[in-house]
């Protein structure tokens, strides 16, 4: 059955689509008066209901005349951003050029496109609506909120038309666009529509044209969110990891001398050595910093999508944003058993913490269990492990509980509900931003 309905939503949807690019909501009640009316008013020309009919017919008509002879020959190109963040509006520019001799940019408007937004069956079937669980038992039967819900996620927003007012240049036209991401992730356009609308602004005719394009939109970076300096302090300050730099500069200490090769400084040349050995000899420095913090993303879960799971994300994006600033990124990033080396606290190494965390998926193909090794490979490197999870239940407490006790220094930040009662309640931390 599910699959019965499955096709039933994919098909009402293109309908739908179909029906949006043919009429305004203005002309679409108009078209339901008028064919509410075939029923009511046609048994006598004297009857008030077939002069409403009539009015209707005629302002319809007068829209499809007006839009008749009109051509959307138009190619377009859209300047979208790398980055956005969710929930801030999104502006960009958009050029269209005219492709042919009778189009006309006056009156144009213009609507985004998404891509395929049509979830596959297999997300359908495992999907859960946040919620979904305090439905009635037909509406969890039939799944239509579901499908309602998987289709606003993967477009990403509310795709909204608008006016084509801006700058002519040459033989087109030059103007904003907006789009207000409300997910994380991944938003693609397949297209967009142009088009008209007709005289009284009931019908639309246009054009889609094909013009995928794509931007990333990072998790949602809250006001604050701190976590207090005893909590998780496994590791006193003789037990600390420290890690070489190859950098040069003030409290530096001399590594060792190699060949000197284009590009190095001049003013690193060992001249003692290089008068001895005949060929220039060049200094090489290191200085021993702190190893930092690891962040640790827990994705070991079956759901396709969890409120939770959104919130710890954003929780490690706010942590992000504020070590940022304090120019102390940590050392490494894993989502599950995916690292991503930070070797600084640039904003190109804050830029790849981000576009990790809003591409993050929950990896269904592994068990928590299996992958404590992955923790294990982390804490060699670090000397802190922020542990983010969203699901907080007795195997992960068990197996953190084990990584404590074998001397690593360890943090848990959980979201939702933990499962049973710890006794780690000194690393933990719950996400609840408020």
């Amino acid at each position: 059955m599910k699959r019965r309905y499955y096709k039933w939503y994919s098909a009402t949807y293109r309908l739908n689509a179909k029906i949006d690019r043919l009429l305004t909501i203005t002309g679409k009640v108009v078209f339901l008066c008028a064919f509410a009316l075939i029923f009511f008013g046609l048994n006598t020309r004297s009857s008030m209901l077939f002069a409403v009919f009539a009015v209707a017919i005629a302002l319809l008509a007068a829209d499809a005349l007006s839009l008749m002879f009109k051509s959307f020959d138009f190619e377009f190109e859209r300047f979208l951003p790398d980055f956005a963040s969710k929930g801030k509006r999104v502006d960009y520019p958009v050029v269209l050029r005219k492709t042919g001799d009778k189009n006309e940019t006056e009156n144009l408007f213009y609507e985004e496109i998404p891509a395929n937004p049509l979830p596959a069956f297999e997300v359908f079937e495992a999907a859960r609506e946040p919620g979904e669980e305090k439905r009635n038992s037909f509406d969890r039967k039939m799944g239509y909120y579901r499908w309602k819900w998987l289709i606003e996620k993967n477009c990403g927003g509310k795709h909204t038309e608008f006016a084509v007012i801006g700058k002519k240049s040459g033989d087109g036209i030059i103007f904003n666009a907006s789009f207000l991401p409300e997910r994380r992730g991944k938003i693609a356009f397949g297209g967009a529509y142009i088009f008209q609308k007709g005289v009284f602004g009931l019908l639309k005719r246009g054009k889609v044209i094909e013009n995928p394009g794509s931007f990333l939109v990072l998790p949602e970076i809250r006001g604050s969110f701190e976590i207090s300096a005893s909590e998780g302090a496994s590791a006193d300050e003789k037990s600390e990891k420290v890690r070489e730099t190859t950098e040069t500069g003030s409290g530096f200490e001399l590594k060792s001398l190699r060949d000197f090769v284009p590009g190095d400084s001049i003013r690193n040349i060992h001249w003692k050595s290089s008068a001895k050995s005949g060929q220039l000899r060049t200094k090489e420095f290191y200085k021993e910093v702190d190893t930092g913090a690891v962040f640790f993303i827990d994705n070991f879960f079956e759901e396709p999508y969890s409120e939770d799971f959104e919130k710890i994300l954003s929780a490690a994006a706010t942590l992000l944003d504020s070590m940022q600033k304090e120019e102390n990124l940590p050392q490494f990033l894993f989502v599950g058993k995916e690292p991503a080396e930070l070797p600084d606290s640039s904003k190109k190494s804050f830029s790849t913490a981000l576009a990790m965390l809003a591409l993050a998926e929950n990896n269904p193909s592994e068990k928590f269990e299996n992958c404590v090794e992955a923790l294990l490979e982390a804490a060699e490197n670090a000397s802190t492990i922020l542990f983010f999870t969203s699901k907080y239940d007795k195997s992960r407490h068990d197996a953190l509980k084990k990584l404590i006790g074998s001397g690593i220094s360890l943090r848990i930040l959980y979201a939702g509900e933990a499962e049973g009662t710890s006794d780690l309640g000194e690393y933990e931390t719950k996400i609840d931003f408020k």
